[in-house]
């Protein structure tokens, strides 16, 4: 079978290593190989997963030496495909784009550096604590929510996710969710302008249950590069999905161009994780 040889070559494997993975013998590969004999679905199968090939290549040869396609991955075979925050955080840590971990409350535990730029923020100094890295509350601070050009907009996205999650108003009954109810209680300390838009969106905008992908559009106001359009693409990063990758993707060549050169800038600025999370709740929770 040329398509098994080609694989094994692809993967700079002699016939003795892939014997020692697959557990075949050597000779019963080369036969294999050239025609000799034709393998029984098992042993090729066993072949297949010792070359971690992928979907495509196994139903190629599978279907080729007669046999049902598996659908089978390399992916399945992975002990856990999901992400603790540290590897969620070293995941993101050199994407060309700015993009954070969040928490379902929307509180940001990991952030590149170019998101921090983007933000004219050091999370290594400012925001200490979760509250204030909340993007509710963040975006209830007259710096913050100044840059955000959609600010209505985007906190829509983020208000209908909690009310959807958390049972619509019940979400603030501290009785029901201790941890909300206290993070909403400290938004409240924030700019009285916002604070009361945000009242205004929370009255208004109905729950919605998303699944384990949305999108929610940024228009960004940064003091040296201008304006940025961007949409965020965001997904879980665990299961149960309780953190979320969140990543920025630029909407245009000027803005993608902006992005590059505050990727490129050396102000002292890196990667940043939070090393408490997951944070142990609060009394009664």
């Amino acid at each position: 079978m040329d398509q098994l040889r080609t694989l094994r070559r692809q993967v700079h494997l002699s016939r003795e290593e892939l014997s020692a993975r697959a557990g075949i013998s050597s000779a019963s590969i080369k036969a294999y190989e050239t025609g000799v004999r034709h393998p029984s679905r098992e042993a090729l199968i066993g072949l297949l997963d010792a070359l971690d090939a992928d979907a495509f290549a196994r139903q190629q040869v599978l279907s080729g030496a007669g046999y049902a396609p598996d659908f089978a991955s390399p992916a399945d075979r992975l002990e856990d495909e999901w992400f603790t925050l540290r590897s969620a955080a070293e995941a993101i840590a050199d994407l060309p784009h700015p993009a954070c971990i969040t928490t379902e409350l929307f509180e940001v535990v990991a952030a590149n550096a170019v998101i921090q730029r983007v933000w004219e923020v050091d999370l290594h100094r400012e925001l200490q604590g979760p509250f204030q890295r909340g993007f509710l509350s963040m975006l209830t601070t007259p710096g913050f929510a100044r840059r955000l050009r959609n600010w209505s907009e985007a906190l829509s996205v983020a208000v209908s996710v909690v009310k959807g999650h958390y049972g619509g108003d019940a979400a603030l009954d501290p009785a029901q969710h201790p941890y909300l109810a206290a993070a909403v209680q400290f938004l409240m300390n924030g700019s009285p302008e916002y604070v009361q838009k945000f009242l205004e969106l929370w009255n208004t905008v109905p729950g919605r249950a998303y699944r384990v992908r949305l999108t929610y559009p940024v228009v960004w106001g940064n003091s040296e590069v201008g304006e940025l359009r961007f949409v965020s693409v965001t997904g879980p990063a665990n299961n149960p999905p309780s953190i979320w990758f969140n990543d920025w993707i630029p909407l245009d060549g000027r803005t993608a161009e902006a992005v590059h050169q505050l990727r490129i800038v050396e102000d002292g600025r890196r990667p940043y994780y939070d090393r408490t999370w997951p944070r142990i709740p609060p009394p009664g929770a």
